[in-house]
C-alpha cells in the first residue's frame, strides 16, 4: 500500500471579485418551539458561497452589498427547505423552519433479528490520499458513495455500524470537529435521494484515525436499490483549521505562503481507478455531480479518482 501527503483540496479564487462591505447574522429556528437548529446548511441559490449554523442556530457571513438581492437557501436534515432573500434576512434575524411531516426512514415491517452478518470493507490496496473541502472552503461540502444491498440478504437487512477514517495533517493537531452523516436512498435518477436516517452529527476523537458509529438502534433498513453514505463538513468554528501553502498554475507560482482557512474533518480515502466501478457524487448548488466529472486528477495519477472508504456492519 502507498501512502500520499496529498490533500484533496482546491486552490480557487472566487470570480465574483467585490470587496465585502455588509455583515449578515441571524439565527435558525424550529418554527413550532422556536428552539434553535444547529449545523443547519446555508447556501447561496445562485453562487458557490454558504456556510453552517453553529451549535445555538446562529450564522455570520460578509458579503458585498451587490448581493443583498440574493436568495440563500436552508436545510437541515428533516426539516422542509426554506429559501430567503438576504435583505429580508438584514430585516427579520430569525428564519423558521417547518419540521417534515413524513418520516425519513423507510417504513419499518420487519424486526432486527441480527442473527446474520454482512461487512462492507476498506480496500486500502490504492494510494491513500486526504479528503478536504473539496470547494476551497467556500460552502459546506458533502461527498457521498454508494453501495448496494448485500447479495446473501433476500429480506431485510439493517446497518448496524459504519466506520469512518481520517487522514492525518499536522494543521489538524488537536482538533476535534464534527460533521455530518447521511444515508440516502436511490432517487430516479441513481443519484443521492432522501435521507433515510435521523440527523446523524458525530465528533472525531482527537487524536484517532476513526470512529465507529452505531446504528442498529436506528433500525435502518437498506432499500433493495442500495444506499449511499455522505459525509457533510460543517463551517463552524471549532472545526477551523489553517493551510499555509505555495500554489502553482501551469507550473508557476501564484502564490507563495497563502494562508488558507479550512474546516475538519480531513476524511481518509484512495486514488481508485475508473473500472473500479465505484458510484462517488459531490454536492454544489444545483444538484449532485459525478466526482469523475470533475477535472480534479494529478498529472501521474490519469484515469483515477478519488473515494471515501468505510467499513460498514450489516445485520438482518
Amino acid at each position: 500500500m502507498k501512502t500520499s501527503a496529498l490533500l484533496f483540496n482546491f486552490f480557487l479564487f472566487t470570480a465574483i471579485g467585490v470587496a465585502q462591505n455588509s455583515r449578515i447574522a441571524g439565527r435558525v429556528i424550529d418554527s413550532a418551539t422556536s428552539q434553535p437548529l444547529p449545523y443547519a446548511h446555508i447556501m447561496f441559490e445562485n453562487y458557490r458561497l454558504g456556510t453552517s449554523t453553529d451549535e445555538q442556530g446562529m450564522f455570520a457571513f460578509n458579503i458585498a452589498d451587490s448581493l443583498k438581492n440574493e436568495m440563500l437557501i436552508f436545510t437541515h436534515v428533516g426539516y422542509e427547505q426554506e429559501l430567503l432573500r438576504i435583505s429580508d434576512l438584514e430585516k427579520q434575524r430569525l428564519v423558521p423552519m417547518n419540521a417534515l411531516t413524513e418520516g425519513l426512514g423507510e417504513v419499518m415491517i420487519t424486526p432486527v433479528q441480527d442473527n446474520r452478518s454482512f461487512t462492507y470493507r476498506p480496500d486500502w490496496r490504492f494510494e491513500t490520499v486526504g479528503i478536504g473541502n473539496m470547494n476551497a472552503a467556500l460552502y459546506p461540502s458533502t461527498i457521498a458513495r454508494y453501495y448496494p444491498k448485500p447479495e446473501k440478504f433476500d429480506a431485510a437487512a439493517f446497518i448496524k455500524e459504519i466506520t469512518v477514517y481520517f487522514y492525518a495533517t499536522e494543521e489538524q493537531n488537536g482538533l476535534s470537529p464534527k460533521f455530518r452523516i447521511h444515508l440516502y436512498n436511490v432517487n430516479e435518477n441513481g443519484l443521492p435521494g432522501k435521507d433515510i436516517t435521523q440527523d446523524l452529527v458525530v465528533t472525531k476523537p482527537v487524536g484517532k484515525n476513526k470512529v465507529d458509529v452505531e446504528l442498529l438502534n436506528q433500525k435502518i433498513q437498506i432499500p433493495e436499490e442500495g444506499f449511499y453514505i455522505g459525509l457533510e463538513h460543517l463551517f463552524i468554528k471549532e472545526n477551523e483549521y489553517f493551510e499555509v501553502k505555495d500554489y502553482y498554475i501551469n507550473n508557476e507560482l501564484v502564490a507563495e505562503d497563502y494562508r488558507n482557512k479550512r474546516y475538519g474533518p480531513v476524511y481518509k480515502g484512495v486514488f481508485a481507478p475508473e473500472e473500479s466501478n465505484f458510484k462517488v457524487y459531490f454536492f454544489e448548488p444545483g444538484g449532485w455531480v459525478d466526482i469523475r466529472t470533475w477535472n480534479i486528477t494529478y498529472d501521474d495519477r490519469e484515469g483515477k479518482y478519488v473515494i471515501p472508504e468505510f467499513k460498514i456492519k450489516i445485520t438482518n
